[in-house]
């Protein structure tokens, strides 16, 4: 069941507070001190908010890049955690992305 979010004094995520999205048991998350501008794979951008590494019982690992509201923006899929850790760096270069785990 997913909870609830709520944003405190300073506008943060409150990314502990989940356990899954779209179904999907959640990892190691991030979230970014200021939005982060990435590029989809039509030129679109996007302002990300927070990211989430999360699991479908062992078959399949996403890469979830969040907005403000906690909503889904853009979604990759890989075998194994650390490929979507590979690809979040190659998105976010210049940042320490410190993941923590759940």
């Amino acid at each position: 069941m997913l909870k609830t979010y709520f944003y405190n004094m300073a506008d943060q995520l409150y990314l502990e507070d989940f356990d899954y999205f779209k179904g999907a048991k959640v990892l190691h998350y991030f979230e970014f001190l200021e939005p982060q501008k990435v590029k989809d794979e039509y030129f679109v951008e996007h302002d990300v908010h927070a990211l989430t590494i999360c699991d479908y019982d062992g078959e399949e690992t996403m890469l979830f890049y969040f907005d403000d509201d906690l909503e889904v923006i853009m979604e990759f899929e890989f075998m194994i955690p650390s490929q979507a850790k590979e690809k979040a760096a190659e998105d976010f270069q210049g940042i320490d992305i410190q993941w923590k785990n759940k």
